[in-house]
Protein backbone atom coordinates (compact mmCIF):
# COMPACT_ATOMS: atom_id res chain seq x y z
CA UNK A 1 0.00 0.00 0.00
CA UNK A 2 1.11 3.55 -0.88
CA UNK A 3 0.81 4.95 2.52
CA UNK A 4 2.73 2.02 3.91
CA UNK A 5 5.60 2.32 1.68
CA UNK A 6 5.77 6.04 2.26
CA UNK A 7 5.94 5.83 6.46
CA UNK A 8 8.39 2.99 5.57
CA UNK A 9 10.49 5.50 3.29
CA UNK A 10 10.03 8.16 5.95
CA UNK A 11 11.61 5.72 9.16
CA UNK A 12 14.55 4.38 6.33
CA UNK A 13 15.65 7.68 4.98
CA UNK A 14 19.98 10.71 7.75
CA UNK A 15 22.67 10.79 5.43
CA UNK A 16 23.61 10.09 1.47
CA UNK A 17 27.22 8.77 0.51
CA UNK A 18 32.52 8.39 -5.47
CA UNK A 19 35.54 7.31 -5.90
CA UNK A 20 37.18 4.69 -5.32
CA UNK A 21 39.21 3.20 -7.80
CA UNK A 22 40.83 0.80 -5.18
CA UNK A 23 42.94 -1.53 -6.50
CA UNK A 24 45.27 1.64 -7.71
CA UNK A 25 45.99 2.82 -4.14
CA UNK A 26 49.08 3.32 -3.48
CA UNK A 27 50.39 2.29 -7.32
CA UNK A 28 52.34 4.08 -9.34
CA UNK A 29 50.53 3.01 -12.56
CA UNK A 30 47.29 4.78 -11.27
CA UNK A 31 48.39 7.87 -12.99
CA UNK A 32 46.06 10.97 -12.57
CA UNK A 33 43.11 8.77 -10.68
CA UNK A 34 45.05 8.66 -7.59
CA UNK A 35 45.24 12.18 -7.04
CA UNK A 36 41.45 11.76 -5.70
CA UNK A 37 43.51 9.70 -2.77
CA UNK A 38 45.89 12.09 -2.27
CA UNK A 39 47.14 14.68 -4.15
CA UNK A 40 50.90 14.32 -3.41
CA UNK A 41 50.90 10.91 -5.00
CA UNK A 42 51.40 12.24 -8.52
CA UNK A 43 54.93 13.22 -8.31
CA UNK A 44 56.84 9.85 -7.75
CA UNK A 45 55.20 8.59 -10.89
CA UNK A 46 57.85 7.30 -13.50
CA UNK A 47 55.88 8.55 -16.42
CA UNK A 48 56.18 12.06 -17.73
CA UNK A 49 52.35 12.18 -18.36
CA UNK A 50 49.33 9.92 -18.04
CA UNK A 51 45.73 10.67 -19.38
CA UNK A 52 42.17 8.98 -18.18
CA UNK A 53 39.12 9.96 -20.58
CA UNK A 54 36.92 8.00 -18.59
CA UNK A 55 36.72 6.44 -15.38
CA UNK A 56 33.24 4.56 -14.06
CA UNK A 57 32.81 3.80 -10.32
CA UNK A 58 29.70 2.80 -8.28
CA UNK A 59 29.79 1.04 -5.10
CA UNK A 60 26.97 0.83 -2.23
CA UNK A 61 26.63 -0.72 0.99
CA UNK A 62 23.13 -1.59 3.14
CA UNK A 63 21.76 -3.95 5.40
CA UNK A 64 17.98 -3.11 4.87
CA UNK A 65 17.32 -4.62 1.67
CA UNK A 66 18.24 -7.35 -0.65
CA UNK A 67 18.24 -8.13 -4.36
CA UNK A 68 17.39 -11.52 -4.89
CA UNK A 69 17.98 -13.32 -8.26
CA UNK A 70 21.02 -10.72 -9.52
CA UNK A 71 23.99 -10.94 -10.47
CA UNK A 72 26.77 -9.51 -13.05
CA UNK A 73 25.96 -11.83 -15.05
CA UNK A 74 22.44 -12.59 -14.56
CA UNK A 75 19.56 -10.30 -16.17
CA UNK A 76 18.61 -7.43 -14.31
CA UNK A 77 14.96 -8.07 -15.35
CA UNK A 78 14.77 -11.31 -12.72
CA UNK A 79 15.63 -8.93 -9.91
CA UNK A 80 13.49 -8.41 -6.64
CA UNK A 81 13.84 -6.42 -4.05
CA UNK A 82 13.41 -7.34 -0.59
CA UNK A 83 13.12 -5.47 2.78
CA UNK A 84 14.84 -7.33 5.59
CA UNK A 85 12.52 -8.89 8.21
CA UNK A 86 13.73 -7.85 12.16
CA UNK A 87 14.37 -5.40 14.37
CA UNK A 88 18.07 -3.69 13.94
CA UNK A 89 19.27 -0.25 12.88
CA UNK A 90 18.91 0.24 9.30
CA UNK A 91 21.34 2.02 6.81
CA UNK A 92 21.73 2.28 3.10
CA UNK A 93 25.08 4.12 1.80
CA UNK A 94 26.37 4.52 -2.13
CA UNK A 95 28.74 6.84 -4.39
CA UNK A 96 29.20 6.87 -7.85
CA UNK A 97 31.54 8.66 -10.09
CA UNK A 98 32.08 9.60 -13.41
CA UNK A 99 35.38 10.99 -14.73
CA UNK A 100 36.21 12.69 -17.72
CA UNK A 101 39.26 13.53 -19.37
CA UNK A 102 41.50 13.38 -16.20
CA UNK A 103 45.46 13.71 -17.07
CA UNK A 104 48.26 13.96 -15.24
CA UNK A 105 51.92 16.40 -16.61
CA UNK A 106 55.30 16.14 -14.72
CA UNK A 107 56.40 20.01 -15.44
CA UNK A 108 60.14 19.26 -13.82
CA UNK A 109 62.46 17.33 -11.65
CA UNK A 110 60.24 18.90 -8.76
CA UNK A 111 56.51 19.12 -9.38
CA UNK A 112 53.91 17.55 -11.16
CA UNK A 113 50.18 18.80 -12.47
CA UNK A 114 47.17 16.93 -12.58
CA UNK A 115 43.57 18.22 -14.10
CA UNK A 116 40.29 16.56 -14.53
CA UNK A 117 36.14 17.00 -14.96
CA UNK A 118 34.15 14.55 -13.08
CA UNK A 119 30.58 14.00 -11.83
CA UNK A 120 30.00 12.81 -8.69
CA UNK A 121 26.85 11.57 -5.95
CA UNK A 122 26.68 10.36 -2.66
CA UNK A 123 23.92 8.79 -0.52
CA UNK A 124 23.11 8.16 3.03
CA UNK A 125 20.65 6.93 4.99
CA UNK A 126 20.21 5.60 8.33
CA UNK A 127 17.40 4.82 10.96
CA UNK A 128 17.68 3.90 14.44
CA UNK A 129 16.02 0.31 15.54
CA UNK A 130 12.76 -0.75 14.22
CA UNK A 131 11.08 -3.85 13.82
CA UNK A 132 10.01 -4.69 9.79
CA UNK A 133 7.78 -7.70 8.80
CA UNK A 134 6.65 -8.51 5.42
CA UNK A 135 2.76 -9.20 7.46
CA UNK A 136 3.03 -5.54 7.82
CA UNK A 137 -0.01 -4.48 5.56
CA UNK A 138 -0.87 -0.92 6.94
CA UNK A 139 -0.13 1.79 9.52
CA UNK A 140 -1.47 0.07 12.31
CA UNK A 141 0.58 -3.10 12.16
CA UNK A 142 3.48 -1.38 11.90
CA UNK A 143 2.75 0.39 14.88
CA UNK A 144 1.36 -2.06 16.59
CA UNK A 145 5.31 -4.44 16.05
CA UNK A 146 7.27 -1.10 17.61
CA UNK A 147 5.30 -0.11 20.61
CA UNK A 148 9.09 -1.18 22.24
CA UNK A 149 11.10 0.66 20.17
CA UNK A 150 9.88 4.37 20.11
CA UNK A 151 11.21 7.34 19.51
CA UNK A 152 12.13 6.32 16.01
CA UNK A 153 14.61 8.52 14.41
CA UNK A 154 15.54 8.55 10.89
CA UNK A 155 17.25 10.61 8.54
CA UNK A 156 18.67 10.90 4.68
CA UNK A 157 21.04 13.14 2.95
CA UNK A 158 22.40 12.98 -0.77
CA UNK A 159 24.27 15.36 -2.66
CA UNK A 160 25.13 15.06 -6.52
CA UNK A 161 27.65 18.23 -7.98
CA UNK A 162 30.54 18.25 -11.13
CA UNK A 163 33.46 19.43 -10.51
CA UNK A 164 36.62 20.87 -12.45
CA UNK A 165 39.82 20.39 -10.33
CA UNK A 166 43.51 21.49 -10.80
CA UNK A 167 46.54 19.76 -8.56
CA UNK A 168 49.98 20.54 -7.78
CA UNK A 169 52.15 18.76 -6.35
CA UNK A 170 55.95 19.58 -5.28
CA UNK A 171 59.01 17.67 -3.41
CA UNK A 172 59.79 19.28 -0.30
CA UNK A 173 62.99 17.29 0.32
CA UNK A 174 65.00 14.68 -1.18
CA UNK A 175 67.87 12.52 0.48
CA UNK A 176 69.38 9.50 0.83
CA UNK A 177 66.68 8.66 4.24
CA UNK A 178 63.67 9.36 2.42
CA UNK A 179 61.74 11.59 -0.07
CA UNK A 180 59.08 13.75 1.26
CA UNK A 181 56.41 15.12 -1.26
CA UNK A 182 52.93 17.42 -0.49
CA UNK A 183 50.02 18.10 -3.10
CA UNK A 184 46.88 20.38 -3.14
CA UNK A 185 44.05 20.41 -5.00
CA UNK A 186 41.65 23.48 -5.50
CA UNK A 187 38.34 22.22 -7.23
CA UNK A 188 35.47 24.19 -8.38
CA UNK A 189 31.99 22.47 -7.95
CA UNK A 190 28.37 22.83 -8.98
CA UNK A 191 25.70 21.32 -7.06
CA UNK A 192 23.26 19.24 -9.26
CA UNK A 193 21.16 17.92 -7.12
CA UNK A 194 20.75 18.10 -3.08
CA UNK A 195 17.90 16.64 -0.77
CA UNK A 196 17.66 15.58 2.78
CA UNK A 197 15.02 14.19 5.12
CA UNK A 198 14.43 13.44 8.63
CA UNK A 199 12.09 11.92 10.66
CA UNK A 200 12.51 12.62 13.99
CA UNK A 201 11.51 11.25 18.02
CA UNK A 202 8.25 9.66 16.59
CA UNK A 203 6.59 8.40 19.30
CA UNK A 204 2.98 6.57 19.66
CA UNK A 205 1.07 4.29 21.87
CA UNK A 206 -2.35 2.13 22.48
CA UNK A 207 -5.00 4.52 23.50
CA UNK A 208 -8.97 4.61 23.52
CA UNK A 209 -10.26 7.64 22.13
CA UNK A 210 -13.95 8.05 22.08
CA UNK A 211 -14.06 4.35 23.43
CA UNK A 212 -12.70 2.75 20.07
CA UNK A 213 -8.88 1.21 20.20
CA UNK A 214 -6.12 2.93 18.40
CA UNK A 215 -2.26 3.97 17.98
CA UNK A 216 -1.98 7.52 18.71
CA UNK A 217 0.64 9.57 17.60
CA UNK A 218 2.13 11.32 20.46
CA UNK A 219 5.33 13.01 18.94
CA UNK A 220 7.44 13.46 15.77
CA UNK A 221 8.94 15.90 13.57
CA UNK A 222 9.31 15.88 9.64
CA UNK A 223 11.86 18.01 7.65
CA UNK A 224 12.71 17.22 4.32
CA UNK A 225 14.08 20.06 1.57
CA UNK A 226 15.53 19.31 -2.23
CA UNK A 227 17.09 21.66 -4.77
CA UNK A 228 14.37 23.98 -6.76
CA UNK A 229 16.10 22.74 -10.04
CA UNK A 230 14.03 19.78 -9.96
CA UNK A 231 10.93 21.55 -10.00
CA UNK A 232 12.04 22.93 -13.27
CA UNK A 233 11.05 19.26 -14.55
CA UNK A 234 6.75 20.25 -13.62
CA UNK A 235 6.84 23.35 -15.75
CA UNK A 236 6.17 23.83 -19.60
CA UNK A 237 9.27 23.79 -22.82
CA UNK A 238 10.98 21.51 -24.76
CA UNK A 239 13.28 19.03 -22.59
CA UNK A 240 16.40 21.20 -24.18
CA UNK A 241 14.49 23.91 -22.27
CA UNK A 242 14.12 22.23 -18.98
CA UNK A 243 17.53 20.89 -19.19
CA UNK A 244 18.99 24.73 -19.60
CA UNK A 245 16.67 26.07 -16.57
CA UNK A 246 17.70 23.02 -14.15
CA UNK A 247 21.34 23.90 -14.52
CA UNK A 248 20.74 27.35 -14.57
CA UNK A 249 19.82 27.08 -11.00
CA UNK A 250 22.59 25.57 -9.81
CA UNK A 251 25.49 27.27 -7.33
CA UNK A 252 28.71 26.82 -7.62
CA UNK A 253 31.28 25.95 -4.46
CA UNK A 254 35.18 26.07 -4.14
CA UNK A 255 36.53 23.09 -2.38
CA UNK A 256 40.08 21.40 -1.48
CA UNK A 257 42.04 18.42 -0.72
CA UNK A 258 45.96 17.99 0.54
CA UNK A 259 48.30 15.56 1.23
CA UNK A 260 51.98 14.54 1.73
CA UNK A 261 53.54 11.49 0.78
CA UNK A 262 56.68 10.29 2.54
CA UNK A 263 59.24 7.56 0.51
CA UNK A 264 61.74 5.42 1.62
CA UNK A 265 63.83 4.60 -0.94
CA UNK A 266 64.78 0.76 -1.99
CA UNK A 267 68.59 -0.61 -1.34
CA UNK A 268 68.29 -2.65 -4.36
CA UNK A 269 67.23 0.14 -6.64
CA UNK A 270 69.82 -0.91 -9.22
CA UNK A 271 69.90 3.21 -9.95
CA UNK A 272 66.17 3.41 -9.89
CA UNK A 273 64.77 6.42 -8.28
CA UNK A 274 61.27 5.23 -8.64
CA UNK A 275 61.77 2.07 -6.99
CA UNK A 276 61.19 2.21 -3.28
CA UNK A 277 61.00 0.07 -0.10
CA UNK A 278 58.08 1.67 1.68
CA UNK A 279 55.43 4.44 1.06
CA UNK A 280 53.42 6.19 3.81
CA UNK A 281 50.70 9.10 2.82
CA UNK A 282 48.49 11.13 4.47
CA UNK A 283 45.24 13.50 2.95
CA UNK A 284 42.76 15.42 3.85
CA UNK A 285 40.11 14.66 1.01
CA UNK A 286 36.64 16.80 -0.10
CA UNK A 287 36.95 19.82 2.06
CA UNK A 288 34.04 21.67 1.29
CA UNK A 289 30.13 21.88 0.63
CA UNK A 290 27.74 22.06 -1.88
CA UNK A 291 25.01 25.05 -1.79
CA UNK A 292 21.17 23.79 -3.00
CA UNK A 293 17.99 26.63 -3.18
CA UNK A 294 15.39 24.68 -1.39
CA UNK A 295 12.30 23.61 -3.84
CA UNK A 296 8.95 24.85 -3.83
CA UNK A 297 7.74 21.88 -1.59
CA UNK A 298 10.43 21.69 0.97
CA UNK A 299 8.67 21.08 4.47
CA UNK A 300 9.26 21.39 8.02
CA UNK A 301 6.67 20.58 10.60
CA UNK A 302 6.19 18.95 14.11
CA UNK A 303 3.03 16.48 14.14
CA UNK A 304 0.89 17.59 16.97
CA UNK A 305 -2.12 18.74 15.48
CA UNK A 306 -4.97 17.27 17.55
CA UNK A 307 -5.43 12.90 18.57
CA UNK A 308 -3.39 11.48 15.22
CA UNK A 309 -4.54 8.06 15.01
CA UNK A 310 -3.37 5.20 12.87
CA UNK A 311 -6.17 5.62 10.80
CA UNK A 312 -5.94 9.38 10.43
CA UNK A 313 -2.32 8.60 8.87
CA UNK A 314 -3.18 6.18 6.84
CA UNK A 315 -6.15 7.84 5.31
CA UNK A 316 -3.64 11.15 4.80
CA UNK A 317 -1.11 9.91 3.41
CA UNK A 318 -3.11 7.51 0.61
CA UNK A 319 -3.53 9.44 -1.92
CA UNK A 320 0.00 11.22 -1.95
CA UNK A 321 1.57 10.39 -5.38
CA UNK A 322 4.67 12.74 -5.62
CA UNK A 323 5.93 15.45 -3.33
CA UNK A 324 2.92 18.14 -4.92
CA UNK A 325 0.76 16.19 -2.80
CA UNK A 326 2.45 15.75 0.61
CA UNK A 327 2.60 19.28 1.53
CA UNK A 328 -1.30 19.56 2.23
CA UNK A 329 -1.38 16.40 4.08
CA UNK A 330 1.32 17.15 6.32
CA UNK A 331 -0.04 20.50 7.16
CA UNK A 332 -3.43 18.78 8.24
CA UNK A 333 -1.48 17.26 10.61
CA UNK A 334 0.82 19.45 11.91
CA UNK A 335 0.58 21.75 15.03
CA UNK A 336 3.83 24.06 13.47
CA UNK A 337 3.87 24.20 9.33
CA UNK A 338 6.42 26.04 7.29
CA UNK A 339 6.84 25.98 3.54
CA UNK A 340 11.00 26.55 2.96
CA UNK A 341 11.31 27.48 -0.50
CA UNK A 342 13.66 30.32 -1.70
CA UNK A 343 16.04 30.18 0.73
CA UNK A 344 19.41 27.80 0.65
CA UNK A 345 20.84 24.95 2.22
CA UNK A 346 24.09 23.23 2.03
CA UNK A 347 25.43 19.81 2.09
CA UNK A 348 29.43 18.86 3.24
CA UNK A 349 31.16 16.91 0.40
CA UNK A 350 32.58 13.64 2.63
CA UNK A 351 35.55 15.14 4.11
CA UNK A 352 37.62 12.18 5.70
CA UNK A 353 41.60 11.94 6.56
CA UNK A 354 43.03 8.77 4.72
CA UNK A 355 46.16 7.46 5.92
CA UNK A 356 47.59 4.61 3.54
CA UNK A 357 50.64 2.80 3.37
CA UNK A 358 52.43 1.00 0.43
CA UNK A 359 55.31 -1.95 1.03
CA UNK A 360 57.12 -3.64 -1.59
CA UNK A 361 57.47 -7.26 -0.44
CA UNK A 362 59.35 -8.63 -3.41
CA UNK A 363 60.06 -7.73 -7.47
CA UNK A 364 56.66 -6.84 -8.75
CA UNK A 365 54.70 -7.20 -5.40
CA UNK A 366 53.56 -5.06 -2.88
CA UNK A 367 50.99 -4.85 0.14
CA UNK A 368 48.81 -1.65 0.37
CA UNK A 369 47.23 -0.96 3.95
CA UNK A 370 44.54 2.14 4.25
CA UNK A 371 42.70 3.60 6.95
CA UNK A 372 39.67 6.37 6.43
CA UNK A 373 38.85 8.32 9.82
CA UNK A 374 35.46 10.16 8.21
CA UNK A 375 35.61 14.02 9.31
CA UNK A 376 32.24 15.28 8.17
CA UNK A 377 29.95 14.31 10.79
CA UNK A 378 32.49 16.05 12.84
CA UNK A 379 32.71 18.99 10.78
CA UNK A 380 28.87 19.36 9.79
CA UNK A 381 27.34 19.25 13.63
CA UNK A 382 23.88 18.96 13.43
CA UNK A 383 23.79 19.78 9.41
CA UNK A 384 23.88 17.54 6.34
CA UNK A 385 26.97 15.76 5.19
CA UNK A 386 27.44 12.87 3.10
CA UNK A 387 30.57 10.13 3.80
CA UNK A 388 32.60 7.76 2.82
CA UNK A 389 31.86 3.85 3.16
CA UNK A 390 35.76 2.62 3.43
CA UNK A 391 37.21 2.43 6.80
CA UNK A 392 39.85 -0.43 6.88
CA UNK A 393 41.44 -2.04 3.41
CA UNK A 394 44.25 -4.01 2.65
CA UNK A 395 45.33 -4.85 -0.80
CA UNK A 396 47.72 -7.51 -2.06
CA UNK A 397 49.01 -6.72 -5.91
CA UNK A 398 51.49 -8.13 -8.27
CA UNK A 399 52.14 -5.84 -11.25
CA UNK A 400 54.19 -4.47 -14.30
CA UNK A 401 53.79 -1.64 -16.81
CA UNK A 402 51.74 -4.04 -19.01
CA UNK A 403 49.38 -6.18 -16.28
CA UNK A 404 48.45 -5.96 -12.59
CA UNK A 405 46.43 -8.15 -10.97
CA UNK A 406 44.90 -6.84 -7.54
CA UNK A 407 43.20 -8.43 -4.60
CA UNK A 408 41.83 -6.06 -2.08
CA UNK A 409 39.81 -6.99 1.26
CA UNK A 410 37.74 -3.77 3.04
CA UNK A 411 36.40 -3.36 6.43
CA UNK A 412 33.31 -0.71 5.82
CA UNK A 413 32.60 1.73 8.61
CA UNK A 414 29.03 -0.47 9.13
CA UNK A 415 31.17 -3.84 10.07
CA UNK A 416 30.44 -5.21 6.25
CA UNK A 417 33.58 -7.59 4.75
CA UNK A 418 34.52 -7.50 1.39
CA UNK A 419 37.01 -9.53 -1.06
CA UNK A 420 37.40 -7.59 -4.17
CA UNK A 421 39.70 -8.00 -7.20
CA UNK A 422 40.96 -6.23 -10.23
CA UNK A 423 42.77 -6.55 -13.43
CA UNK A 424 44.65 -3.94 -15.64
CA UNK A 425 45.66 -5.37 -18.49
CA UNK A 426 47.63 -2.27 -20.96
CA UNK A 427 45.08 0.92 -20.48
CA UNK A 428 42.42 -1.12 -19.02
CA UNK A 429 41.27 -1.12 -15.37
CA UNK A 430 38.30 -3.41 -14.60
CA UNK A 431 38.09 -4.13 -11.03
CA UNK A 432 34.74 -5.16 -8.74
CA UNK A 433 34.17 -3.96 -5.03
CA UNK A 434 32.77 -7.58 -3.88
CA UNK A 435 33.28 -10.93 -5.25
CA UNK A 436 29.84 -11.85 -4.48
CA UNK A 437 28.37 -9.61 -6.60
CA UNK A 438 29.84 -11.95 -9.93
CA UNK A 439 29.22 -15.77 -7.67
CA UNK A 440 26.36 -14.70 -5.73
CA UNK A 441 22.71 -14.17 -6.91
CA UNK A 442 21.67 -12.36 -3.69
CA UNK A 443 24.43 -9.99 -2.74
CA UNK A 444 24.53 -7.53 -5.35
CA UNK A 445 23.04 -4.73 -2.96
CA UNK A 446 27.01 -4.93 -1.43
CA UNK A 447 29.66 -4.12 -3.75
CA UNK A 448 30.12 -1.97 -6.53
CA UNK A 449 32.49 -1.97 -9.69
CA UNK A 450 34.93 0.23 -11.70
CA UNK A 451 36.37 0.98 -14.62
CA UNK A 452 39.22 3.43 -16.12
CA UNK A 453 41.01 3.75 -19.52
CA UNK A 454 44.50 5.02 -18.65
CA UNK A 455 47.28 6.01 -21.08
CA UNK A 456 50.97 6.67 -20.39
CA UNK A 457 54.00 7.14 -22.46
CA UNK A 458 55.76 3.94 -23.74
CA UNK A 459 58.21 1.99 -21.44
CA UNK A 460 60.87 2.61 -24.23
CA UNK A 461 63.46 5.19 -24.41
CA UNK A 462 63.46 7.23 -27.76
CA UNK A 463 66.15 7.55 -29.94
CA UNK A 464 67.89 11.07 -29.52
CA UNK A 465 66.15 12.48 -25.99
CA UNK A 466 67.36 14.65 -23.89
CA UNK A 467 67.18 14.26 -19.83
CA UNK A 468 66.18 10.29 -20.51
CA UNK A 469 68.10 9.87 -17.36
CA UNK A 470 67.84 12.11 -13.81
CA UNK A 471 68.54 12.10 -10.17
CA UNK A 472 71.04 9.61 -8.87
CA UNK A 473 70.45 7.19 -6.30
CA UNK A 474 73.39 5.58 -4.39
CA UNK A 475 75.41 6.45 -6.68
CA UNK A 476 74.24 5.38 -9.92
CA UNK A 477 72.33 6.96 -12.90
CA UNK A 478 68.74 6.61 -12.83
CA UNK A 479 66.02 6.47 -15.60
CA UNK A 480 64.05 9.68 -15.15
CA UNK A 481 61.02 8.16 -16.80
CA UNK A 482 61.43 4.33 -16.18
CA UNK A 483 59.47 1.68 -14.47
CA UNK A 484 60.54 1.17 -10.91
CA UNK A 485 59.13 -2.74 -11.22
CA UNK A 486 59.75 -4.05 -14.21
CA UNK A 487 63.16 -5.64 -15.08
Amino acid sequence: MLQIKFLFFLLIVKSVSAQDYRALHGSPYGGSLTVYNNPASINHVPYAWDITPIGIHVKQSTNGIAIQNSSVFSPAKNAKLTVANGVFERFFMANQDVRILNGRIRINEVSAIAFGAGIRGYEYIKASPYNWQDSMKDVRAFMEGNENNVPINSFMNTNAWTEVYGTYSRNIFDNENGILNAGLTVKINKGLAGAYLSASNLGFQLEQPNNNTAFILNGGELNYGYSSNFDEFDNGGTDAEKRKRFMKKTWASIGVSLGAEYIIPSTNADGNYYDYDFKLGISLLDFGRNKFQYGANSTSAILSKGIISDSLLEAKFKDIRNFDDAPDSIQSLAGSFSILSGGFFRINQPTRVVINADKKIAENLFINGELVLPLAEVIAKDKFFVKEINLVSITPRYESNLIGFYLPTVFTNRGQFWVGGALRAGPLLLGVHNWSNIFSKSKMQNGGMYLALTFRPSNKKNKGEENNYGKERNGKRSKKYGCPVVR
